[in-house]
C-alpha cells in the first residue's frame, strides 16, 4: 500500500508541468546581436542599468535573476541557448562588461558555474 501512495505521489510530481519564462522573443537572433557591437553594447547597458531598455531586453532582464539562481530551471531550450550565446559572447566580445554582468547578478560567485553547465549544451 505504502508503495502504490509513494508512485502516485511521484507521478503526480512528474505529471505538473514547468512554468516557463516567457519573454518577448525566444528566437532572437543572439548570435548577430553578439557579431554587432552597438546591439552588443545596447542590451548589455540594458541589463547593467547603464542604458534604456527595449522590449525584448527587459522581459530577459527580468529574469536574469531568477534564472541564474536556480540554474534555469524554468526556461525553456531556447532560452539556454539565448544565455549561452550572450554569456560567451560578451565574455568574448567585452569581458570587463562580463565581469560587471557576474558582479551584478552573482556578486557571491556561487551560481554561475553551475548555470553555465546547464546552458553549455544549448
Amino acid at each position: 500500500m505504502k508503495i502504490i501512495v509513494l508512485l502516485t505521489v511521484v507521478c503526480a510530481a512528474l505529471a505538473i508541468p514547468i512554468d516557463y519564462y516567457t519573454t518577448a522573443d525566444d528566437n532572437l537572433d543572439m548570435k548577430a546581436v553578439i557579431n554587432d557591437p552597438g546591439k552588443l553594447k545596447a542590451m548589455t547597458d540594458c541589463f547593467l542599468d547603464r542604458g534604456s531598455c527595449d522590449v525584448v531586453a527587459m522581459s530577459y532582464k527580468k529574469i536574469i535573476p531568477d534564472s541564474i539562481e536556480n540554474l534555469c530551471n524554468r526556461c525553456n531550450d531556447a532560452q539556454k541557448h539565448l544565455a549561452n550565446t550572450y554569456m560567451n559572447g560578451l565574455l568574448s566580445n567585452a569581458p570587463d562588461d562580463h565581469d560587471r554582468f557576474l558582479k551584478k547578478y552573482d556578486p557571491d560567485s556561487k551560481y554561475t558555474t553551475k548555470f553555465m553547465e546547464v546552458v553549455k549544451d544549448f
